[in-house]
């Protein structure tokens, strides 16, 4: 024990080999590795063919999206034309002179 308390830390007794890290721990040179407690996220530089998908992608999100909110709307529309037509003749043919009670 009091042996311990003289000499805390152990000399080498060979020369030290310093082991390069794994493959998939290797930084990566084009970008950026960010781990939390869930995963991780490896965040790159998009050539331009991958920069030409990513935006072809988000347009074609685009487009589908105005697609799908226009056919609602067109849907909608004739119903909301039926309501106001209603309104309209349910006002012509009242009777304007009849007391509120």
């Amino acid at each position: 024990m009091a042996s311990d308390k003289e000499r805390p830390f152990e000399t080498p007794k060979g020369p030290i080999e310093i082991l390069p890290p794994r493959e998939d721990e290797r930084p990566i040179s084009s970008g950026f590795v960010y781990s939390s407690g869930f995963g991780r996220v490896k965040i790159v530089k998009l050539g331009p063919l991958a920069s030409l998908a990513l935006f072809v992608a988000i347009c074609a999100a685009m487009t589908l999206g105005f697609v799908f909110l226009s056919g609602a709307l067109l849907f909608i529309l004739p119903i909301a034309g039926l309501l106001a037509a209603g309104a309209a003749l349910s006002g012509l043919f009242s009777n304007q002179f009849k007391r509120l009670r």
